[in-house]
Formats: structure tokens, sequence, C-alpha cells
């Protein structure tokens, strides 16, 4: 599987706010926030269900990452998506260790292994909290 997906009983807007200070305490930053449905709203005139799109990042496994190897950064930041669906809520995480598998030729392949997998790990912490 490419995601790690839990449901939260948290409205999307508010897990999302929940999930910014959760990552936050736990050393992780989000970049940023796409509101998808205000995207497709204003650019297209189309209803959608809630669905955000946030960008995280670890900036300590982010800068070994990119010590180890500067293309490293093509697989940054994380992505994790909050969003409604038959109403219920879910968060749902694009699994670090799996986009890193797409970048397998990388020198340095099995140091960033290693962070990857320590990154997943702590994100899953985080929507774990949820």
């Amino acid at each position: 599987m490419i995601d790690y997906t839990r449901e939260t009983k948290l409205n999307a807007k508010s897990a999302v706010e929940k999930l910014t200070e959760d990552l936050k305490t736990n050393k992780w930053g989000v970049l940023s926030v796409i509101d998808v449905k205000k995207i497709l709203s204003e650019k297209l005139n189309i209803e959608y269900d809630d669905y955000f799109i946030l960008d995280v990042c670890n900036p300590g496994l982010a800068y070994q990452g990119l010590l180890i190897n500067k293309q490293a950064g093509l697989i940054l930041p994380c992505k994790i998506v909050v969003y409604s669906e038959k109403g219920k809520t879910k968060v749902s995480l694009y699994k670090p260790t799996v986009a890193l598998g797409t970048a397998s030729s990388l020198p340095g392949y099995d140091k960033l292994s290693n962070l990857a997998i320590e990154a997943e790990a702590g994100l899953k912490k985080v929507i774990d909290l949820q």
C-alpha cells in the first residue's frame, strides 16, 4: 500500500488544525496547506468535498537527506491529505518509504531509506493522534 490512512471524528478543517499542532509538537512543520475544494470552486466553479493537501517537513531529517544526496529533495516534502468522504473524515499519508522507492537508483539510497523509515514512523505516530 502506498498510504497510511486513518479516520478521525473531527471535521476536515478541525483535523487540519489539530494535525498542524500535533506535527509542530513532534518536530514537524507544515510548509503549505492546499485547499482543493476552494481551488476547484474558484477556478472551475465545481463543488467538491472538503479536501486539503499538506506539505510537511521535519527539517532535521530533510537536512540529513540532502547531505546524503541533494536529489533527495525530489521526494520532499512529505504529503498528507485530509478529506471528507461519505460523511467521514480521513487523514492519509503518502508513505515516505514508498516515495523513496521510486528513487532507488540514487546514490546513498540505503542511508536515505533509513531516514524514510524514521520519517514514516514519526508521521504515523502523529496521524494516530487524530
